[in-house]
Order: structure tokens, then sequence, then C-alpha cells
């Protein structure tokens, strides 16, 4: 089987399961042979060697097993960051929460931070890498997050700014912070998710309770109680109503919302009186 065939064959396997099935065949078999997707053009009628690898790499994505389990790694932010099952991908959407905090980290000079629910460490790896003196504890309730995260973490030297933290939310942070982030599980336990997805991806890391928004109420009261100054955090498109009022009986110094990069609501940054 010739490259261009083996990508035909590729094509016509995901063609149910992707958005861009030839994108993602072009992709694993460039990961298979580790080549750029370049040097399918240029050996197209190139004999494959190993296909059968190549069959078993397809044929895992026709399960609807994610691209980034399958190589072991995902694209975010300006980087790659090491992801296997267990631990969230990180998604496009996070970015835009990234960006805010770190737009109050500059203006408020803060230097230290904790992120709730580290998954892979994106948030914490792409903010230290952009603010050097700052000083972040992250956490999460689950081994393997804390295990690909540390590996994320030595990968781009940061253990120096980033220590991982084996906690339920803040409860094991006694520290002074002055900010906290996260991207904590936010799906109704009834809400009908894709199946690569919710048959891959770890359910601690999606459902956030019986409506979705329980966690998220947790982390605000726990923020407020230690009088840290600011919140940001990713939430559910159909949460800010009901989070709004939640904070309006609290009583904070103010709460914004933000959309996402498709126009829905996606999260929110508090400051606390």
């Amino acid at each position: 089987m010739q490259i261009k065939e083996a990508l035909s064959w590729g094509r016509a396997q995901l063609q149910e399961v992707c958005e861009r099935p030839s994108f993602e065949a072009e992709l694993l078999l460039a990961y298979h042979l580790k080549q750029d997707r370049m040097y399918l053009i240029t050996h197209d009628r190139d004999e494959l060697q190993e296909r059968e690898d190549y069959e078993d790499l397809i044929k895992r994505r026709a399960a609807n097993e994610p691209y980034e389990y399958i190589v072991g790694e995902a694209s975010f932010y300006d980087i790659h960051l090491a992801v296997e099952e267990g631990v969230l991908v990180p998604r496009p959407e996070t970015e835009v929460l990234i960006d805010l905090v770190a737009d109050i980290i500059e203006k408020e000079n803060i230097t230290s931070i904790a992120e709730i629910g580290v998954g892979s460490g994106a948030i914490s790896v792409v903010l230290a890498r952009k603010f050097p003196h700052l000083k972040i504890i992250a956490t999460d309730i689950c081994d393997t997050p804390l295990k690909v995260a540390g590996k994320n973490i030595e990968t781009f030297g940061l253990p120096g700014q980033i220590e991982l933290r084996k906690s339920n939310l803040i409860d094991e942070v006694p520290e002074y912070l002055e900010l906290v982030v996260s991207n904590p599980p936010y799906i109704a336990e009834d809400f009908l998710l894709e199946s690569n997805v919710v048959d891959y991806e770890p359910k601690e890391a999606l459902f956030g309770g019986s409506v979705g928004d329980e966690l998220l109420k947790q982390i605000i009261l726990d923020v407020k109680e230690r009088d840290i100054k600011y919140l940001a955090c990713e939430m559910g498109y159909d949460q800010k109503e009901p989070l709004q009022a939640f904070v309006n009986k609290l009583g904070v110094k103010s709460i914004n919302f933000y959309k996402d990069l498709a126009g829905f609501d996606r999260g929110f940054v508090i400051q606390f009186l």
C-alpha cells in the first residue's frame, strides 16, 4: 500500500467520526512515520512501512478515541502538552480564561496564585511561562492529572514556580493567595455528551453535580472564606443567571462574565470585597 492509498483508506474510515477526516488521517500517518505532513505529499508513492500500526491508529480514532490520547499530546496556547487517559484534553476556550487571568496578574502585580484542578497543567504552565516571578500551587484530587502535570512542568523547566498538591479544591493550601483560577467540572450529570468525550475523558473532570454548578458554587464559597481577592473560573454556557443570583446573595465587589470563541457564556471573574 502506497502512502497516498493509505491516506485514502484512512479518510474513508474516519468519515463518520471526524469533522476533518482527511486532515486527521494525515496527522495520524505523519505521527506514525515520525514525519511532517509535507513528507506525505512529497513521498505519496512510497510504500507504507508497518501499515498495520497505522491501521491500528485509525481504528482507535474511528472508535471515537480522542486524537490527543492516541498521539499522547495536545496543542494548547503556544505549546504542546503531554496528555493521556485520565486527564482532560485542554480546550481552546481555556485560552480565553488564561488571557483574562494574565491581565489581572499584570495589572495587580500578583505573585502568588492557586489553580484548582490542574489536569494536564495547561493553565499553570502557560501562566508560569508568561510570568517568571509567579508562584503557583496547583491542586487536583486525582493521581493521574498530578502525574501528567508533573511531567509537563518538568518538560518546561518550571518546578521552581509550580508546586503540585493533592487536595480537594484548596483544602490543603493554607498559604496566602491573591488569586485562584480553575476550569472545574461544570456539566450536569444527565447532560448527553459526544462519545469521544464521555467514553474516554475522565468523568470527575467533566461532571459538576446533578445541576452542574455545585462545584463552582463551593469554589466561590471557599475562596470568599479565605479572603482571596480574585477568582477566575470557566463555567457552562447556561450557568450565568444562577451564578449571578448566587453571588448577589453572597455579596462581592464585582462579577464579570465572559464569552468563549464561539460566543457562548463561558466563565467569570469575581473580585471579592
